[in-house]
Parts: C-alpha cells; structure tokens; sequence
C-alpha cells in the first residue's frame, strides 16, 4: 500500500518479529542461557529472517518532527539539562525521551560511517565512561577525536538512546577514546553508547543484510554478540571465516532488542585474539 516500512535485520534478544508464511509471527527468547541448543537458537534467531523496521513509516516520521518543531499544547514542556559540564553525557542519559539536553564529548565514530542502517550522518560522543549517538541528518563532518557540542532532544532510534541535534559544533580536538575490552556477556545497556573492544568465535556463517550491512555473530565461554558491519565501513567480511577467533572494535550500539558492536573500520576488525584478550573475552 506504499506505506509500509522496508525490511530490516532481525531483533532477537526479547521478541523477534518475523514475516513468514501466514503473516507477523512473534518469539519470545527472553530466559534462555546463550549455551548449548539455546546458542544455536540464538544464533538462529539472530541470523535468521527479516522483521519489519520501524522507525520509517509516515506516522514515524511525524512522530520525530513533532520533537523539534514542539508537541501538542497539552503536552508538558521538555525539561532542559544544565549547564554543560565534563558529565554531561552521563547526565543526558539519565533524562526522559523528550529531554533538550547539551553534551560535550570526543568523536568516537566519523560523520556517516553508520548510515546504511541508521539512515543518518551521526556520529558517536563520548566523556569518560559514556557515550551517546548523534543522529545527525546533515553531515557535520566530524572525524575520530574531535572535541564536540551539541545541543538537541533525546530520541529512542530503535533501542537506542540518540540526540537528535539542533546544533553542532567542533570546539577542539582531543586524543581519541581507547575503546574499553569487554566480555561478550557486558555488552548491554551498560556499554550502549561507549567504544568497546570484545573477542570471540565467529560461530555462523557472515549473513548477507543488504543494503544495510553484514551480521556475523561471535560466541565465547561469557556468551554471544552480534557484530554488524555497516556498507560505509569498507570492511571485507568475506575475510571472516566461522570457527576462527576474532577481536572486534566498534560502537556499542542496539538495534530494538539486540544489542551489537558496529566497527568503524577495516581496522576495527582483527582476525585472531589480540591485546590482553582470551577465549571467550
């Protein structure tokens, strides 16, 4: 009818959305231990079949213009994050959707690098021990390690806590983020947002999620991740073999229930274990 949304890669963690003989089916995952014959249902799972993306459609798109051009005269004016400190991002993140919050952070992605899936030219923020994205529609043309403010409203994209921004502006350039090496089991909510270094198997075959990228989920002895590879990322995921180690960098992201690692580039991805990491980090 025109109007629905275009398929998307599959969301697995909680309830995976399928289309299929029949119509919409839905499948409760949540309570599984990632071992054993529930590994290979969530590898399935993960792996397996497109769900309907949301996100896109009309009612969507109205939905998001309403955060910057105001809401209905009934709604509650949004709350504003004070003055712009070291925390800042911190800060944000404990705010409601809908918030107008000013962050301060290094550029831990480049403008772009994501858009294939994320439809957008963001980039991901950080300060300290959190991150957020910038689901930018304009390229700003921000590069690894610069120094950036930006002022805009809290939006959930997907499951994932993004700003989308009324300004940006590059105040400096810094030392870029080392990544923080994580267990596959810690990549959550808790590591949404940040730079991440995890290792582990790749336990499936790499899946095919044109126009918007690559799957290729890792398993370990601490649990499983997904890693997706953006087409702007340049990476060759015909180097990944299934059953060989590997030790990935990227942006700690989440894509409604799944939460995944998306590297930035072709050297984010390191066949092998690497730096201090063991089987199953």
């Amino acid at each position: 009818d025109g109007m629905s949304p275009p398929l998307r890669r599959p969301t697995c963690n909680n309830l995976c959305l399928r289309v299929g003989e029949g119509g919409l089916h839905q499948e409760h995952l949540r309570g599984h231990e990632i071992t054993g014959e529930s590994s290979n249902m969530f590898r399935d799972s993960v792996l397996a079949g497109p769900v309907l993306r949301r996100g896109v459609t009309a009612l969507a798109v109205a939905a998001a213009a309403t955060m910057f051009v105001g809401t209905a005269a009934t709604a509650e004016p949004a709350a504003v994050v004070g003055e712009v400190s070291a925390d800042s991002i911190a800060a944000a993140r404990a705010q409601a959707i809908g918030t107008t919050v000013t962050v301060v952070g290094t550029a831990t992605t480049p403008s772009g690098v994501f858009e294939s899936s994320f439809y957008d030219k963001g980039f991901g923020l950080q300060s300290g021990n959190s991150g957020i994205y910038i689901s930018d529609p304009n390229n700003s043309g921000i590069a690894l390690g610069d120094q950036v403010q930006v002022t805009g409203v809290l939006a959930d994209q997907e499951g994932l806590l993004v700003v989308r921004p009324t300004g940006v502006e590059v105040i400096g350039t810094t030392t870029q983020i080392s990544p923080a090496r994580l267990p596959l089991n810690a990549i959550g909510e808790g590591s949404e947002g940040r730079l991440v270094t995890v290792s582990g198997i790749v336990s499936g075959p790499v899946v095919d999620d044109l126009p918007y990228g690559h799957k290729i989920l890792v398993s370990g002895a601490e649990g499983n991740t997904v890693i997706f590879v953006n087409t702007q990322t340049g990476i060759d995921v015909d180097a990944i073999a299934v059953g060989r180690p590997i030790t990935v960098t990227g942006f700690s992201g989440q894509y409604a229930s799944t939460y995944e690692v998306l590297p930035r580039s072709e050297a984010d991805v390191q066949q092998g274990f690497t730096g201090s990491l063991s089987f199953g980090s």
